[in-house]
């Protein structure tokens, strides 16, 4: 997309025309995606996300990832409406897909994970190679965010993808689903 010739200037290092330029830049791009999403919002998110340029000849941009989550960021501001979108886009049909073939495998598979010891077999295996594995689209997800600025979204305690951290909430839920005679 950009030319070789493209330098890399931290944000803090820009000049005010830079930024400004930036600025245009991403408004113009993001604009079909935001409507009514005021200039103020724009200029407010880009000095707390603060994103290190491309600077070409004629063009201040951004990396690719950088405008993916800087565009992510802008989706968390609270001036925007709740969307409702009528349809669910491919991403979520897929993520679905997924998370109903690990259903599909964990419900075939809990009664003997409650009832007998863990000694291997292949449906056990099966399932838990499965569910050990990262889904691509959910670390696509997880990584189009940026998680460190005022108004982005929280992670849930512990680490996302691992079991809930011991004495919360959700580590109660999960108790009861695993002991034998109860469920």
């Amino acid at each position: 997309m950009f030319s070789s010739l493209a330098l890399p200037l931290p944000y803090a290092q820009a000049t005010p025309a830079q930024r400004a330029q930036l600025l245009r830049y991403l408004q113009d791009r993001l604009r079909p995606h935001f409507p009514t999403l005021p200039e103020r919002s724009f200029t407010r998110a880009l000095a707390e996300f603060q994103p290190p340029l491309l600077l070409t000849s004629t063009q201040t941009s951004l990396p690719d990832p950088d405008l993916l989550q800087f565009a992510q960021y802008l989706a968390w501001a609270p001036e925007l409406p709740l969307l409702n979108p009528p349809l669910f886009g491919p991403w979520a049909l897929e993520l679905a897909q997924y998370l109903l073939h690990l259903n599909e495998l964990l419900a075939r598979t809990l009664p003997e994970l409650v009832a007998r010891p863990p000694i291997g077999d292949l449906q056990r295996e099966s399932l838990l190679r499965y569910i050990t594995r990262p889904h691509p689209l959910a670390e696509r997800i997880v990584q189009a965010q940026r998680w460190d600025l005022p108004g982005s979204p929280r992670l849930p305690p512990g680490d996302p993808g691992t079991n809930p951290v011991p004495g919360s909430p959700a580590s109660g839920r999960r108790a009861p689903l695993l002991t034998p005679g109860t469920g």
